[in-house]
């Protein structure tokens, strides 16, 4: 690469990186009616940044059930719950077992805790009883799908696909109380009448509704529950409350300032100790850090979290430890040899030394990431996103980078710190 082609791919890159960073952290407006928010506000915080909703659900009754049967209805009850969240976008919510046999659940950023207590609050046991409470089918043996749909007449309803069973047990209960005296159905979700249709003939279809509802949403809450199945354990909301942010968006902007300031510091001591060979490592490192913050924005289920800024704090310091690792086997490599051959030769030397320390670091966060939930699994998810884009940095970037630089000048001892063994 030419003196002139290495200070155009310079300057694009300062420009490119001055765009990164205003798309990256700033927020401005757009026209006289729009607004661009910066792409880190896109991520999503956990509840102890942007604040939420928590509920605990404690069981009725005692459990007389051996210990393993009984970890394993909470366990259903746990991906049940988890279910019901994740249709209803509740993605970055934490579910975890508290005090033995209580399940408490965070869900941040809640806009409508009466929503969270529907979805939460119901155990999913739809009944079809008479006026004596006699029961005719039940949606766990009976119902094989429940979704929203819209009728002109009642607007919206949750229909209810019926098994071959179900059709039966539904003929017969609607031919049963079409004779009796008040001739309605009620239809219980747990111990809630959701609604109580009249019946005036025997009905055989594979499918019924439920109408009453005003929008989609409280609709589409009740075919959640009654899709995702009964709770096999019986459980009532003991706790729950919003939890207002421990940090809120001023620690956050105080926290990206120091981050900033940290940055910064290390630029200039690595172009200090390192000259031309820090200033592609700073280069690199920035580049990085808008690269990280745009995967956190575009990855699904990413939060930030307490934790998952620790993960982004620890990947960024591995990501600058593996520049230094170059640096030294590069200078290293000189003091033995030519400037043209200690670039290759530095990298060559520090790549298994950087992968090996990155691949056991990987592992563990893919560890953490299976088996651990809530704000761990934050920690675990931006450091195996941060450890892999530095590997791809301080690897590619970094070296891509030094060789732009190397035509910049004759004395590349002096540009690139570089010191032969004194004999």
């Amino acid at each position: 690469m030419s003196k002139k082609k290495s200070i155009v791919v310079l300057v694009l890159t300062v420009v490119l990186l001055a765009v990164m960073g205003v798309l990256c952290l700033a927020s401005f407006p757009v026209g006289k009616t729009k607004q661009y928010n910066s792409i880190i506000s896109l991520i999503g915080k956990g509840i102890d940044l942007s604040g939420g909703y928590y509920v605990v659900l404690t069981p009725t009754v005692d459990s007389t059930d051996d210990e393993a049967t009984a970890n394993q209805k909470i366990e259903s009850a746990m991906e049940i719950l988890r279910t019901r969240l994740d249709d209803k976008g509740f993605t970055e919510a934490t579910i975890s077992r508290q005090d033995g046999d209580r399940i408490r659940i965070e869900v941040p950023e809640v806009d409508n805790a009466d929503e969270i207590l529907q979805i939460i609050g119901n155990t999913g046991t739809l009944s079809f009883q008479d006026s004596t409470k006699h029961e005719y089918l039940n949606g766990e043996d009976d119902i094989k799908d429940a979704y929203v749909s819209y009728d002109p007449n009642n607007g919206y309803v949750v229909v209810l696909e019926f098994t071959n069973s179900g059709i039966e047990k539904f003929s017969n209960a609607t031919n049963v109380i079409k004779d009796m005296e008040d001739n309605l159905m009620y239809i219980y979700l747990g111990d809630t009448l959701v609604s109580s249709p009249q019946v005036t003939e025997q009905i055989t279809n594979s499918s019924a509704e439920i109408t009453g509802y005003d929008d989609y949403d409280s609709a589409e809450a009740i075919a959640s529950v009654i899709k995702s199945g009964t709770l096999p354990i019986e459980y009532e909301i003991s706790e729950s409350r919003s939890i207002s942010a421990r940090l809120g968006e001023t620690a956050i902007t105080t926290t990206i300032m120091a981050a900033g300031i940290a940055m910064l510091v290390i630029f200039i001591l690595m172009i200090v100790v390192y000259r031309a060979m820090g200033l592609a490592s700073s280069i690199s490192l920035l580049l990085y850090t808008f690269c990280y913050i745009i995967l956190l924005a575009v990855i699904p289920n990413v939060q930030l979290t307490l934790p998952g800024l620790a993960g982004i704090v620890l990947s960024i310091g591995m990501a600058v430890d593996a520049n230094i690792v170059i640096f030294e086997r590069i200078k290293a490599s000189y003091k033995e040899g030519k400037i043209n051959t200690a670039f290759d030769a530095g990298f060559k030397t520090a790549l298994w030394t950087i992968i090996d320390s990155n691949i056991t670091t990987i592992l563990a966060a893919i560890v953490l990431w299976i088996l651990c939930p809530g704000t761990i699994k934050g920690f675990a998810i931006t450091l195996l996103v941060g450890i892999a884009l530095s590997l791809l940095m301080s690897l590619v970037f970094t070296r891509w980078y030094l060789k732009v630089m190397y035509p910049l000048t004759e004395n590349k001892e002096k540009f690139f710190n570089l010191k032969k063994e004194v004999e």
